[in-house]
């Protein structure tokens, strides 16, 4: 018997976030952000003022992909970061102007929710995001 790689669980996933990561980038290119963008500044609105090494664990960056976002976002005036108290950490806080730019991007970033809940059913939506997040802690 052969092995089906179209069953591979990598492939998949990988496949199953380019399309979604194309879908929110749709609404949030013309405003200047990618969907990681956004998604980071929403992960600072939650968390207050993480350090950097905190953020990439919380929300399953690699440290230099999310080390490269923070700087592009930090030269947009979206976050300010600082030196940690201890240690030679950074830590990163919205800026008045990231948080203003979420409060605006929000209505499209729900509209980019709503079609996928349209596209899986709201169960399937629901289903889907408890599986993504048990296999994100494989």
């Amino acid at each position: 018997m052969a092995d089906d790689f179209t069953q591979c669980m990598v492939s998949n996933s990988r496949m199953a976030a380019r399309a979604i990561t194309r879908r929110y980038d749709s609404y949030l290119r013309p405003h200047g952000l990618t969907a990681t963008q956004f998604s980071l500044l929403g992960a600072l609105k939650l968390a207050g003022a993480p350090t950097v090494s905190e953020l990439a664990e919380a929300r399953g960056f690699e440290r230099t992909t999310l080390t490269r976002n923070m700087g592009r976002l930090e030269r947009m005036g979206l976050i300010a970061s600082r030196d940690a108290e201890k240690g030679n950490g950074r830590i990163c806080a919205l800026t008045a102007r990231g948080d203003e730019l979420i409060a605006q991007l929000l209505p499209l970033w729900r509209k980019a929710q709503a079609e996928m809940k349209q596209t899986l059913t709201e169960e399937g939506f629901d289903a889907s995001l408890k599986v993504l997040k048990r296999l994100a802690k494989v």
